[in-house]
């Protein structure tokens, strides 16, 4: 892909396809989890919790396909050939398009 087919723009960036706000409640919620677990002074129990984390997320890296993202409209491209032109997310480029 080279162009959008919603606004025609021509600057691409590829991401995991899972949603962000499930990603940081499961960090929250280890977070917590393992804190609590941490002010009982069961070390043990706390890396273990924060290790179990590191595994759920290992696991989801390996299944999660890939979505190419377009910076000027956020709009998303979901099985599409991966394009090794498109690299990773690039603040200065979202900049450039002003979109959060």
């Amino acid at each position: 892909m080279t162009r959008c087919a919603v606004c025609d723009g021509v600057e691409f960036f590829v991401r995991r396809d899972f949603p962000q706000r499930l990603g940081l409640g499961l960090v929250i919620v280890f977070g917590i989890i393992a804190s609590v677990f941490y002010a009982y002074e069961n070390i043990l129990a706390t890396y273990a919790t924060l290790a179990s984390l590191v595994v759920i997320d290992a696991i989801i890296f390996l299944f999660v396909g890939r979505v190419t993202v377009c910076y000027r409209c956020r709009a998303e491209y979901r099985g599409l050939v991966y394009n090794p032109d498109h690299e990773g997310f690039d603040l200065a480029t979202s900049e450039k398009y002003g979109v959060p």
